[in-house]
């Protein structure tokens, strides 16, 4: 009696990212997370959302397909939000509101880099956490949301369940350090080696801060 006939082994389940694309989304920002997560495929599935389910344009001008509505995800396990241009004609969309603050699971992690924590914190999802942003636009992210504890020297930050990030590129080093969390250390910096990249992974060490009036 062979295992195929009566038992099959078992599969590994994997890690649902999500990532919210909006007209103006940042490319980089994007690109990064994917190119990271991609690098696993044992470990992560990604998912690309739009409000509507359809194609959305970066601020640089490349179009990308989506996988689903940000309404059909049922169930994911990360969920990132990317800054870019666009941000700022999606920040008081209602219907992207409201949904957004039906996300605040405790069974799941929020990421955002850059402007991305402003939306994040427009819905209610950064209250009561400690979370940074782009410098050169910290005085405009940081009006929005309530009780939210905006850190104006990180490259990026993790409090709990949320992480967030500074400029576009520091979304590499917060995303290697949710690898981190999600997997181990050395899974994360092999990761940043083969990419050939130096992996901030001291948060508090943001040398872009000091070039901007962060006061």
């Amino acid at each position: 009696m062979s295992m195929s006939e009566h038992q099959q082994p078992d599969v590994p389940s994997r890690d649902t990212l999500a990532i919210l694309l909006f007209e103006g989304f940042d490319l980089l920002q994007v690109s990064a997370a994917i190119s990271l997560f991609d690098a696993l495929p044992e470990k992560f599935e990604i998912l690309l959302l739009s409000d509507n389910g359809e194609m959305m344009t970066s601020q640089q001008g490349i179009p990308l397909n989506v996988d689903l509505s940000y309404q059909a995800l049922l169930a994911y396990d990360i969920l990132y939000v990317p800054g870019g241009n666009g941000i700022e004609k999606v920040i008081n969309d209602e219907q992207l509101l409201e949904w957004l603050t039906k996300q605040n699971r405790h069974d799941t992690l929020l990421c955002s880099s850059c402007l991305g924590s402003a939306l994040l914190a427009q819905a209610g999802l950064l209250k009561g956490h400690t979370a940074t942003t782009n410098k050169q636009h910290y005085h405009w992210v940081t009006q929005f949301g309530k009780q939210v504890n905006w850190e104006p020297v990180a490259r990026w930050t993790q409090d709990q369940r949320v992480f967030t990030s500074s400029g576009q590129t520091a979304c590499l080093d917060m995303f290697i350090a949710v690898i981190e969390t999600y997997i181990n250390e050395e899974t994360a910096r092999k990761l940043a080696i083969t990419m050939e990249y130096l992996w901030i992974n001291d948060s508090e060490d943001d040398p872009f801060a000091p070039l901007h009036i962060v006061e």
